[in-house]
């Protein structure tokens, strides 16, 4: 294969600081550029990858990126599980006006509530967070 230009190498780098896989950054490209990837070419960009093998001026610029990411990630409020549980416990609140109402959605409120409840569960009880140093 040619060498990549310049803004193509930049752009993998950046998608793989952003969280992408390997395989979606290779659909990203083609639609981007029109240039036809492997899954194995990404990973040379991949810093968390054993094929990395781009010089330590990626290796640079993709910690940059991926704090940048991080930091505007924390921006948005869903991703904070303060906001999530307050969501859930307004869902909560609004099924339990229904039923104190009495109407025909009692059964729907009576799910949203246990639907609710369960995930609020799984929040509280670390479901949805990533420990990398636990092993199973």
């Amino acid at each position: 294969m040619k060498r990549l230009p310049e803004a193509i190498k930049k752009r993998i780098v950046e998608h793989l600081a952003c969280f992408q896989t390997p395989a979606d950054v290779v659909d990203l490209i083609a639609g981007e550029f029109g240039v036809t990837l492997t899954p194995r070419h990404v990973r040379a960009y991949d810093p968390a990858s054993f094929q990395f093998a781009a010089s330590p001026r990626w290796l640079e610029y993709h910690a940059a990126v991926r704090e940048r990411y991080r930091e505007e990630m924390g921006k948005v409020a869903i991703a904070h599980r303060t906001y999530r549980l307050d969501q859930l416990q307004r869902t909560i609140d609004a099924a339990r006006d229904v039923l104190a109402e009495g109407g025909d959605g009692w059964l729907d409120a009576c799910e949203q509530i246990r639907k609710a409840v369960e995930t609020a569960a799984k929040e509280v009880g670390d479901v949805y967070v990533k420990f990398p140093n636990r092993t199973y």
